[in-house]
């Protein structure tokens, strides 16, 4: 288990901080799931747990919260997948199209 995957799965002890609500612990769930899954690509792209799993300084959202915390992930229907340069990205599928939300994992793509 590299550790990457070492970090995902200690990332549940985020859980017993006081700020985390019922939908957040529920996207974490599912996020996890998600993230262990593309472990490798991830952590290729330059993502970390501590930036998945950020905890923002205020309550959520009004605060720079990591992407395992999205209610999005509660969302059937809703896709996850990994986008260009690294991006996270949610494709709600609706009857006009498709919505596409992006986290970006900040970074310079110029040196």
């Amino acid at each position: 288990m590299s550790t990457f995957e070492q970090e995902l799965e200690a990332s549940a002890d985020l859980l017993k901080c006081g700020k985390i609500s019922k939908e957040q612990g529920r996207a974490h769930a599912r996020s996890l799931v998600w993230f262990r899954a593309h472990a490798a690509e991830l952590a290729e792209s330059g993502w970390s747990v501590t930036e998945l799993y950020r905890v923002g300084t205020l309550s959520f959202p009004y605060s720079e919260w990591g992407p395992g915390w999205l209610t999005l992930w509660n969302n059937e229907k809703c896709e996850p997948r990994l986008g260009a340069r690294g991006s996270i990205e949610f494709v709600l599928h609706e009857a006009g199209g498709d919505v596409v939300q992006t986290c970006r994992l900040e970074k310079s793509f110029l040196s």
